[in-house]
């Protein structure tokens, strides 16, 4: 994703975008300065940002003017964020990751321990948030989605173990850890825009397994030629998905970020 269409898209979402931004650094801020040091190392790498814009986005697209971007559509972009970084700690203690978005990842600059008790600290201030708001849907949107993060990751381990892995299995657990979040984030912004979620997300992570094909061998994957197939099934279906929504900038922003899966 380049990063100028990217920050065209960020630009029609940018003052709520910044609320989700002092929210979540307010929500993690700890007198504890080695809990802090890590707090903001993960946010000066914070990547692209893209459970946020989802729920942002998703929730602009109810209106043509946006007016549906409320307190709890904040609060609930702040948390998916904190959501999807926890997750990647503790993923990258699971992989003994060494790297992560470009730099050394928390359990690699630190210390295994550290990057799961962080991350831990990070999924309990999303259950502060998720109690603010205080909406049985977001709970269980969110507590599904935990659920099914939990079970991709220990499926991917189960055949990695066994060293074999079906196709159909293989994007079952692209839907489980990766699709999942996003279909839920779309989901926390508008009901409406779940099943855009579900395909904008398993578009992203096949765009994602291209990308990474020769470098990622964690898994066996389906061939480059199929998975650009599927890739383009779920850019197809997330369009469709767009089309009944009435004319607004957040329609376009949208729009072209399932367009950059394209590249």
């Amino acid at each position: 994703m380049t990063n100028n269409v990217l920050d065209n898209i960020k630009s029609v979402i940018s003052e709520p975008l910044e609320q989700v931004h002092l929210l979540y650094s307010d929500r993690l801020h700890s007198d504890v300065a080695l809990l802090q040091e890590v707090n903001d190392y993960v946010f000066l790498h914070k990547g692209k940002e893209l459970r946020s814009i989802l729920v942002l986005l998703s929730s602009g697209v109810a209106t043509s003017a946006g007016e549906s971007i409320t307190d709890a559509t904040i609060k609930c972009a702040a948390a998916m964020e904190m959501l999807h970084n926890a997750s990647l700690m503790h993923d990258d203690v699971v992989d003994e990751a060494c790297e992560r978005r470009g730099n050394p990842s928390v359990r690699q600059r630190w210390n295994n321990k550290l990057a799961v008790l962080c991350g831990d600290y990070y999924l309990a201030q999303v259950m502060h948030l998720l109690q603010e708001i205080d909406d049985k849907q977001t709970f269980d949107i969110v507590n599904r989605t935990v659920v099914e993060m939990s079970e991709g990751e220990v499926l991917q381990q189960q055949y990695i173990a066994a060293g074999q892995l079906d196709h159909n299995t293989y994007y079952e657990i692209l839907r489980r850890k990766t699709a999942s979040l996003m279909t839920a984030c779309c989901e926390l912004g508008n009901p409406l825009m779940r099943l855009f979620g579900e395909h904008y997300g398993m578009a992203f992570q096949l765009w994602d397994d291209i990308n990474d094909y020769d470098e990622d061998t964690s898994l066996p994957k389906p061939t480059i030629e199929e998975l650009r197939t599927e890739k383009q099934k779920h850019i197809a279906a997330a369009i469709d998905q767009l089309a009944p929504l009435p004319p607004s900038k957040y329609k376009d922003a949208i729009t072209n970020l399932v367009e950059i899966l394209n590249s």
